[in-house]
């Protein structure tokens, strides 16, 4: 099966949950940017939670079913339409496990809340496995569909819907009226949902020490902004200027950074690195972002404030811990629930 693709939206990719084991030979994990909607997306059409899907930022795509097909969409809140064969269209819902009728396209609208977007196709998104990964790396051109963003014309192949949580391992089935769009009635909880930008919590790191005294406490004091300039690579915030870190960067070497790593230029102005970060950086590493976090700057919007809060390991551990314990009792539950 395959996936037509109308309008591509902006920025429209193919993601997984990122490539590991490369880092050594300068490739980052890249991968979507919201890792927890993407998974949610999947569990939801009854793939794997690692299985590829489309990424979309502020504008989703247009896409044409040429066969009936089970998608979800989560992540941002974005106005999702289906036009059947017949020109009836219906509004459905983010978050819910969706039939799309065969010759019926679904579009995705602009964001109103958060800015990325996921969507699964029950089978997966069935791009060649590139470096362990099928998520497109667009700073290097490979991996995903051709290694870049999808454009309008491109069919992109789909997997076998094959289904390990929804129908016991068995074919996903359509439903009864194949010809109609359906909404399931299961959705994903808004307690996992990535909550919105607000407080995120900062485990200190190996250059901490060097802001000075009043920089230290203006870090969890007061608030900083996203600006426009964010990017796949880093979510660049604009706030209390960080001081204390001139004089000890002139001998500094480029150190191993990764997704979440807080590090602060010349400029004072924070840089909290995401998905496509580099492998290495020259800037001091004041901290890193709990991996419970992540997704919520995955969602942050240029204007969206934040504060940062210290976070001990231990607590960090322990949030991860009560999400992904939450996420398996979701897969548990739809996997009693069956297929309707």
């Amino acid at each position: 099966m395959t996936l037509h693709v109308v309008t591509p939206g902006a920025l429209t990719t193919v993601q997984d949950l990122g490539r590991q084991g490369f880092r050594r030979h300068g490739i980052g994990p890249g991968g979507a940017m919201d890792s927890l909607s993407l998974r949610i997306a999947n569990l939801l059409v009854g793939n794997s939670h690692d299985a590829a899907g489309l990424e979309f930022t502020f504008l989703g795509p247009t896409l044409r079913f040429p066969h009936g097909c089970w998608v979800a969409v989560a992540g941002a809140a974005f106005e999702l339409t289906v036009t059947d064969g017949d020109g009836q269209r219906t509004s459905v819902p983010v978050g819910h496990l969706l039939w799309i009728p065969a010759n019926a396209t679904l579009t995705c609208g602009a964001a109103t809340a958060g800015c990325r977007g996921y969507l699964a196709v029950a089978g997966g998104i069935a791009v060649p496995m590139v470096l362990g990964g099928r998520g497109t790396d667009i700073r290097s051109g490979f991996g995903g569909w051709h290694g870049r963003p999808l454009r309008a014309g491109d069919a992109i192949p789909c997997g076998r819907s094959t289904s390990q949580t929804l129908a016991e391992a068995s074919p996903m089935t359509p439903p009864p009226d194949r010809g109609r769009v359906k909404v399931d009635p299961r959705s994903a909880s808004r307690k996992l949902l990535p909550r919105p930008t607000g407080l995120i919590r900062l485990i200190p790191g190996p250059e901490y020490d060097w802001l000075s005294a009043s920089s230290l406490q203006r870090l969890v004091r007061q608030a900083f902004t996203v600006t426009p300039d964010s990017d796949r690579m880093g979510c660049r915030i604009a706030g209390p200027t960080l001081a204390g870190i001139e004089e000890r960067m002139a001998g500094m070497v480029s150190q191993p950074v990764s997704s979440g790593t807080v590090q602060v230029p010349p400029s004072g102005q924070p840089i909290i690195l995401l998905a496509d970060h580099p492998t290495t950086g020259g800037y001091p590493r004041i901290g890193h972002v709990a991996s419970i976090d992540l997704p919520a700057l995955g969602q942050a919007r240029p204007g969206d404030t934040l504060q940062f809060q210290i976070t001990a390991i231990p607590e960090a551990h322990a949030l991860l811990f009560e999400r992904e314990s939450a996420l398996e009792r979701f897969r548990h539950g739809l996997l009693r629930g069956g297929l309707r």
